[in-house]
């Protein structure tokens, strides 16, 4: 069983405490400017395995953000233009090639991006630091616009939302999944419920004064094919900071737990599904 200093969830809404070690999940980066990917493990992202130019983007000059989907395990990522892609890294290819698949059909608003893969809805889920919230079904290539984020009782478009990632990757259909995001304005980890709706609920402060750029993904371990338990990881940029640090993060508590500094820029982050 797969454990960390991140959040644990046995059950949907269940968690247990959480042990000192962190575990050594590969995981994959992309650059702040969105040129750039690498690979590192969770427990060393000090140490980056290969850093490589991102090619075969077409209409788009840079990802945006990346993750895995459940569906078909390929790792996919977002550009800046709305383009869709899976993306091939070594040793599979010696550079990373993406191959677009598919285009957001509406444009981006914003400067950040948080991007994640639905796991029960197989849908794609972009969210932005400009309140923006879109679902992108791979299937048919239809976006829909859902309502911009926000966070009662304040009234008014939430801004400064910058990472996302879903609970329980698991293709079990008795699992439910929880939307959790980061908002670097106010330094919290959220609960985006109902997703469609953008409505935010905070659950607990980042325990950092963290830059606008972040991304963040869960790790879920699987038994017989459900989830037992989850892993949060985290990209944050103290203030002050010149590159972002790798963090474990409690998404009941919002408690980010530093685990090392990156060697390069690295904004956003997907951790592989199998953890290897």
């Amino acid at each position: 069983m797969v454990t960390s200093t991140a959040l644990m969830l046995g059950m949907p809404g269940t968690a247990s405490a959480a042990p000192a070690a962190v575990p050594s999940l590969r995981a994959f980066g992309i650059s702040g400017d969105g040129t750039l990917m690498a690979t590192f493990t969770t427990d060393r992202p000090d140490v980056l395995n290969w850093v490589r130019v991102i090619t075969g983007l077409s209409g788009d000059t840079a990802l945006v953000g990346i993750d895995f989907r459940v569906q078909d395990g390929l790792l996919y990522g977002v550009g800046n233009k709305g383009g869709i892609y899976t993306i091939k890294t070594p040793p599979a290819t010696q550079d990373v090639v993406v191959t677009k698949v598919s285009q957001l059909q509406y444009a981006l608003h914003g400067t950040q991006f948080g991007v994640d893969f639905n796991p029960a809805a197989d849908r794609l889920r972009v969210i932005s630091d400009n309140g923006q919230n879109l679902r992108h079904n791979l299937g048919d290539h239809t976006t829909i616009q859902d309502v911009n984020l926000t966070t009662p009782p304040v009234e008014g478009t939430t801004k400064g939302v910058t990472a996302a990632a879903y609970t329980n990757n698991d293709l079990n259909g008795a699992t439910a999944t929880t939307l959790f995001d980061i908002n670097t304005n106010s330094d919290q980890v959220v609960i985006q419920s109902p997703a469609n709706n953008g409505t935010l609920a905070p659950t607990g402060s980042l325990g950092l004064d963290a830059q606008l750029k972040a991304g963040m993904d869960i790790y879920s371990t699987l038994s017989g094919g459900r989830t037992v338990d989850n892993a949060a990881f985290a990209s944050l940029t103290p203030s002050g900071a010149s590159t972002p640090s790798l963090y474990s993060v409690n998404v009941f508590t919002g408690e980010a737990a530093f685990i090392k500094q990156f060697p390069l820029n690295i904004t956003d982050l997907a951790i592989s599904l199998t953890g290897s």
